[in-house]
């Protein structure tokens, strides 16, 4: 049997049900529960399906939230967590599909093997389409659950995760002409992006000409290795959070911000990180 895939609706159902989606999951229920109440990672993640959204409303109960999809129509959407029975519901409020609801049903199969069971129900839609109608929301799923369960994976991966590196108080980083733009390094447990500043004018054997700061993003522990620098700010792609990459104060209005950052030092040529942190 596939890890996932689209189950037709009985045909002689009368309800709203248009059919299901099936999917296992290499995560545990934890990371599950975590993802779904996670409504920040919508515009981001998920950027082909939603443009923006708006929190109205969040607890450990699930969110509501005013979302604008990708062809620019906005709803109002309800996502209701029931842990004691291992489902969420979420509601179309309103918007171009008001009244239409997905069930969702997680049943653990391993510490880290969830199968999720996914029911759509549609209000409006005749018999003849049904299929045709549940088959467009299972790709789309499969799309959701594609770019979530990577997230969830990394995530997982990160906090069972232990970086190897000395505890000394100071890092060789190499020789600052022959690094290339951009390295990852382990220094006291943790990883460290060294980078060259874009916006930097000082020769490239300066510690001024060079940024450094935390492989993971503070949040959730979204992969900054490969994330632009622009305009002095590091960008997280799993929620948005903007940091500042030489202070490590968060530019997007959350509370979070790197912490522990070592600072570059230059030394006959060669670059360091010393391990004085900054943490203000």
């Amino acid at each position: 049997m596939p890890d996932h895939d689209y189950i037709a609706p009985d045909p002689q159902t009368r309800t709203l049900h248009v059919g299901s989606y099936r999917r296992v999951l290499p995560v545990s229920l934890e990371r599950m529960y975590e993802n779904t109440l996670d409504w920040e990672h919508l515009p981001h993640l998920h950027d082909s399906s939603f443009r923006s959204i708006n929190c109205l409303d969040s607890g450990a109960w699930g969110w509501r939230a005013e979302v604008v999809d990708h062809k620019a129509q906005v709803s109002e959407l309800e996502l209701r967590l029931d842990r004691s029975r291992r489902r969420w519901i979420t509601r179309n409020v309103s918007g171009p599909s008001e009244g239409a609801e997905i069930w969702t049903l997680v049943s653990p199969l391993a510490e880290h093997q969830i199968e999720i069971v996914v029911d759509f129900f549609v209000p409006g839609v005749p018999a003849e389409a049904k299929e045709k109608v549940g088959r467009a929301y299972a790709k789309a799923y499969t799309t959701l659950y594609d770019e979530d369960e990577a997230m969830m994976v990394a995530r997982q991966r990160h906090l069972d995760q232990r970086v190897e590196g000395s505890r000394d108080s100071e890092l060789l980083v190499g020789v600052a002409t022959e690094l290339a733009q951009r390295q990852v390094v382990a220094f006291r447990g943790r990883e460290y992006v060294v980078c060259r500043d874009p916006q930097a004018s000082y020769e490239v054997d300066n510690a001024k000409a060079w940024l450094a700061f935390p492989a993971l993003c503070p949040h959730q522990l979204g992969p900054l290795a490969d994330a632009e620098v622009v305009d002095g700010a590091v960008r997280c792609p799993w929620h948005g959070y903007q940091f500042d990459a030489r202070t490590g104060a968060n530019l997007s209005g959350q509370a979070c911000r790197f912490t522990q950052v070592p600072q570059l030092v230059a030394r006959a040529g060669q670059l360091y990180l010393v391990a004085s942190e900054r943490t203000t």
